[in-house]
């Protein structure tokens, strides 16, 4: 299974979805898009702020990114995003314990990408409305120090999407690559090289849960 920094919705844009968007008003596709756009700009912000934080101790610091990823991120949907047909015909007692598995092992993940960025921020370039509460708003990581030194800043996607008025996070890109199609690929292709093995492929996801904790020991 890929390293998280390759892994974790790309989403087929159906033809029903770009139909409904064509209908809506454009003061209403240009108000949801400023509020997708907004949303993420302030929960980068939130995001700097707590890496910054150097007044809390590092498990503190890290209890309080890990509050923070789980109520941004959709980690049921993604899951089950990644098992894909599999969810079918698992028992209920293996999809709850995938669902734990795969969402401590997102936030892990989340959180040492995270730590990459530390002491950057992000700047929002643009957001495109793909459908009814589905937006990709575009980033670009912005080094406060201005050693750039001309190059091109790099960009990472949000899929943002809204339900009952909330916005949550779907999936992000990362160097070209939407994490949860990545995480997707290699949950099947686990699940086919160990003969739709659940309780293999959540050992599996703990023990990677495990090893990127040992490398972030306050994770």
């Amino acid at each position: 299974m890929p390293n998280i920094k390759q892994i974790v919705i790309h989403s087929s844009r159906a033809a029903l979805l770009i139909s409904a968007l064509a209908i809506l008003p454009v003061s209403v596709r240009a108000q949801s898009a400023s509020e997708a756009q907004g949303f993420v700009q302030t929960r980068a912000q939130a995001a700097v702020a707590i890496l910054q934080d150097r007044t809390a101790a590092p498990d503190v610091r890290r209890a309080h990114i890990h509050a923070f990823l789980l109520s941004i991120l959709d980690t049921d949907r993604i899951a089950s995003y990644t098992l894909g047909p599999a969810q079918q015909t698992a028992s209920q007692a293996d999809l709850a314990a995938y669902s734990d598995a795969f969402r401590d092992f997102a936030v892990i993940g989340y959180d040492t990408m995270l730590g990459a960025y530390a002491g950057e921020s992000l700047r929002v370039t643009g957001t495109v409305q793909h459908g009814p509460g589905d937006f990709v708003v575009m980033t670009e990581v912005i080094d406060p120090s201005g050693t750039a030194n001309g190059k091109t800043p790099p960009e990472v996607d949000f899929r943002i999407l809204e339900e009952n008025g909330k916005f949550f996070i779907a999936d992000i890109n990362v160097g070209g690559v939407w994490l949860a199609l990545a995480q997707r690929s290699a949950v099947q292709g686990f699940l086919k090289q160990h003969d739709g093995n659940m309780a293999a492929l959540i050992a599996h996801l703990r023990d990677m849960t495990a090893a990127l904790r040992q490398d972030n020991p306050t994770g």
